[in-house]
């Protein structure tokens, strides 16, 4: 007891110390007598400060009104200052003392933080602003006890949590979907350590119910290994026929050791036969979470269970080993089954596979089927969609997009995901000796429900000729329209512009012509209240308008999800018409257009593909009417922001162009299938012309993968390379790993600027963290950012110049160009503080909204958006471009 009693002196200190709200002795003790049997545990008394506005997604750029005020730390919540928020009475908020018990055990603390604001009222806000008033901000405070007389280190999983303090360290990514994937690995020192948790309470994540209540969790676990193989995270395919359903496994492994930690190999063994799954060298960072990759198929005929052995070492020290066992499933070749392939950037994916019957007799087209978001591809929602339709002659198919969230929304990385696990099927083929009908993988028919039906938008608005038909139930149409962004704090008109230009490649109700030529089927439940009915409705408007006849079922009295949404007579007749249809596209009719907004994700449209846009800040489009003799086909394009183009040889449809007029030019340009892969280019007299260098994909040409807005990073043909400039760095290195992996399922490589070579001479895209002036040079000479030795300086339209002085809390990031279409992202602070704020727009969750480049000034940290020095993005030429935000 005299022990636990010392430890209450220190924590009064410490309470004083960290503005902690303060306490008597006998409250302290009161609030730890479960402390005295316990090793770890949270606290139960704590202060909670909001709510504050907050936009959707918007905490993303910083926008916490407490930063005003020199941030969390320099706020006692013992205090009776009022602080200003216009969701409260009277515009004002104060600390209020809140009780939530923790679950403590002999390693492991649990609390839930529950919070609610009763006194708003919420429905009379929601009648105005809709779900975006259900929308707030809150600090929450309080602490974690370590009962030992010295440091204890611990794994803290923040689910539901964007942002925390843990003493003083700051941590942004934190859990915010509950994942559990990489967890922050921390030490606590002896006695309290104060915790500053910012509670985002989103609509998309937390639902629209009002009042609206937030709801976290933070557990703790002491740490009883210096490496953890994450048993969640393993990745493995089912067992066919005695061969495994892909070729690659893998798993995350934890260093939570104060050293480096290098694996260097993996054994497995099944059936006491033993094959190595890896070998080589994977380097884990103290704290860090990596994937490690693991190469199976050379086993054969495995039983129920395999064992994985990993073997690992510290430096200089003799290798150690740790062993992990794991359950298999075995499926025959007909039923639903659980493949492995590689992400583009080369970490394993997954997805759920059911093969066509045997009985069909011809290449049959693949079903691609998106799940809703926190939907696990795998488990027994998605497992059960198509249950009621076993005879469907297709090959169904649910990615995973590489989290139960699909990463980004089936956006830039859950597409890639989903687009390889299309072309996944051939190999399974390979794989498991399948002696049924073929897959036709050139064209498929998409579908998906909520999040999925909102990814149906996107893979048909941007793949048109590719997709055999399009199946939206109860699909949201577009980020912006989800939860509208009204409560975002007040910007310059032309911030607000750049914002909304960085998410257009996302909004679907502005691509609705893409969509002609394709079947288009809606299904919505009229009493859904999850995505409201009114997406379906406007998409369809929007279609009409376009001149697009969509068929359109709306269920009476339907909620959001019943068993058997995907397989409704309705939905199963649109599948049947278009599985068993003609391979061959349609031919184009006399008349249609082509939306282009600035992304690589963007296909074909009957042919026309655009290579590069004139401007990033505004989409393109084309026009196109198509004139036919009986010796020839002239299509007429009319075209709008649009430099380069091309037409695809790969696809066939009966009215082809032989030759092609563009914006009313005298000459046609003559289309050979020698010349349909050859660019078309814009001069700048507006005069059209064949691209007559060659090798016109240089360095000093923005093209392919490196095309869009900030998320382009994520098109990575390799693990990422993070390179940490400093030592002051590192930590913040550590953190933009397990970012990446908690929201994207992705590898990282952590390296420092010696390293910098090595990292580019990888296949990965680089994330480069500098701190003052540790930068690398850009390759690219002419690149139009730069640092000196007295501020920052842009290079703006013909060579004119503008510095931006060094100020504290400065920071930003940029893109810059690297060869073979890869990317760095360089983010970058004159100071910790500044460099803390640009950590932020590295990406994390979808719909922020960050264009090419920012520039942050310090009260960025408060005002959100609105305190960017400079914004805006690069041209196809790595040039500033003329709509950008300036000073």
């Amino acid at each position: 007891m005299g022990q636990a009693i010392l430890y209450t002196v220190l924590t009064i200190i410490l309470l004083c110390e960290f503005h902690v709200v303060e306490a008597t002795l006998q409250e302290v003790i009161h609030s730890n007598t479960i402390l005295i049997n316990s090793s770890v545990a949270f606290l139960d008394k704590w202060s909670i400060l909001g709510p504050f506005r907050i936009g959707t997604r918007e905490a993303i750029w910083g926008a916490d009104p407490v930063e005003q005020f020199g941030g969390i730390f320099d706020l006692n919540d013992n205090d009776t200052v009022a602080y200003r928020s216009p969701l409260a009475q009277n515009a004002t908020v104060r600390w209020n003392p809140r009780t939530f018990r923790p679950v403590v055990s002999e390693a492991t603390t649990t609390v839930d933080l529950v919070v609610d604001f009763p006194e708003v009222d919420w429905d009379f806000a929601q009648k105005i602003y809709g779900w975006s008033a259900l929308q707030y901000q809150a600090w929450v405070r309080g602490g974690i006890w370590n009962d030992g007389g010295s440091c204890r280190r611990v794994s803290i999983y923040p689910e539901g949590i964007l942002e925390l303090w843990l003493n003083k360290q700051h941590i942004f990514g934190g859990d915010f979907y509950s994942f559990g994937h990489a967890p922050i690995v921390f030490e606590l020192v002896p006695g309290f350590n104060l915790v500053n948790v910012r509670l985002v309470r989103d609509v998309r994540s937390m639902g629209g119910s009002s009042p609206p209540t937030a709801h976290a969790r933070l557990r703790a676990e002491v740490v009883a290994a210096d490496i953890d193989i994450v048993h969640d995270s393993l990745v493995l395919p089912d067992v066919i026929a005695g061969r495994f359903a892909g070729r690659y496994g893998s798993v995350v492994v934890r260093n939570q050791a104060a050293a480096w930690i290098s694996v260097k190999s993996v054994r497995a063994i099944a059936d006491e036969q033993a094959a190595v799954a890896f070998e080589g060298s994977v380097a884990v960072a103290p704290g860090q979470s990596r994937l490690v990759r693991m190469r199976i198929d050379n086993l054969r005929d495995p039983a129920k269970t395999i064992k994985l052995v990993f073997n690992y070492a510290f430096p200089d020290a003799n290798p150690r080993s740790v062993a992990y066992e794991a359950q298999l499933r075995h499926a025959n070749h007909s039923s639903l089954q659980k493949l492995t392939f590689l992400h583009p950037s080369g970490a394993v994916s997954y997805a759920t596979l059911r093969p066509p019957p045997r009985t069909v007799d011809r290449e049959a087209p693949i079903l691609l089927n998106l799940h809703g978001a926190g939907v696990d591809a795998d488990g027994d929602l998605a497992r059960h969609m198509f249950e009621d339709a076993p005879h469907l002659p297709a090959w169904v198919l649910t990615p995973t997009g590489m989290t139960s969230w699909s990463s980004d929304d089936w956006h830039t990385w859950g597409f890639a995901d989903a687009l390889t696990a299309v072309d996944a099927i051939t190999e399974w083929v390979s794989l498991v000796k399948w002696q049924g009908p073929d897959p036709y993988t050139s064209r498929i028919l998409v579908t998906g429900h909520s999040n999925g039906g909102q990814g149906t938008w996107y893979f048909a608005t941007h793949q048109p000729d590719r997709v055999l038909g399009a199946a939206a139930a109860s699909g949201y149409l577009s980020i912006d329209n989800y939860v509208p962004y009204v409560y975002w704090a007040e910007a310059d008109p032309l911030q607000a512009a750049i914002l909304h230009t960085a998410r257009s490649n996302f909004r679907h109700e502005l691509l609705a012509e893409n969509l002609a030529g394709i079947p288009i089927f809606q299904q919505h439940g009229s009493a859904d209240d999850n995505v409201p009915v009114y997406h379906s409705r406007l998409m369809n408007t929007l279609l009409c308008q376009a001149g697009i006849a969509a068929k359109y079922s709306e269920m009476l009295g339907i909620g959001h999800w019943v068993d058997g949404t995907m397989t409704t007579p309705p939905m199963i007749e649109f599948y049947l018409a278009h599985l068993n249809g003609s391979d061959v596209m349609s031919k184009a009719p006399d008349e249609f257009a082509f939306v282009v907004p600035n992304s690589h994700d963007m296909g074909s449209k009957y042919g026309i593909v655009v290579d590069q846009l004139s401007s990033p800040d505004r989409m393109g489009h084309i026009r196109v009417s198509i004139a036919q003799t009986e010796s020839v086909i002239r299509w007429h394009l009319r075209t709008q922001n649009i430099h380069r183009l091309h037409f695809d040889p790969s696809v066939q449809i009966p009215n082809s162009p032989d030759e092609v007029l563009l914006d009313g030019m005298t000459h046609a340009f003559r289309l050979t299938r020698k010349m349909r892969s050859r660019s078309l280019v814009q001069t700048e007299n507006k005069l059209w012309g064949w691209e007559v260098a060659l090798d016109w994909r240089q360095l000093d040409q923005r093209y392919g993968r490196q095309r869009g807005a900030l998320d382009s990073i994520l098109r990575s043909r390799g693990a990422f390379e993070i390179v940490s400039c400093s030592a002051k760095t590192f930590a913040l290195a550590v953190q933009a790993s397990r970012n990446f992996l908690q929201y994207f399922g992705a590898d990282s490589n952590i390296v420092t600027l010696e390293e910098y070579a090595e990292a580019l001479s990888r296949r990965g895209n680089l994330i480069t963290i500098g701190l003052g002036t540790s930068l690398p040079r850009c390759d690219l000479s002419s690149f139009p950012i730069s640092l000196q030795h007295d501020g920052l300086l842009l290079t703006t339209g013909f060579s004119n110049t503008i510095s931006i002085p060094f100020r504290s809390g400065m920071g930003g990031v940029w893109l810059r160009p690297l060869s073979q279409e890869r990317l760095e992202l360089v983010v970058w602070g004159h100071d910790e503080d500044g460099l803390r704020q640009a950590m932020r727009l590295v990406p994390t969750l979808t719909g922020a909204g960050q264009p090419d480049f920012v520039i942050l000034d310090n009260d960025a940290r408060w005002k959100g958006a609105r305190g960017a020095i400079a914004m805006g993005f690069f041209d196809r030429d790595w040039r500033i471009s003329s709509a950008s935000y300036l000073p």
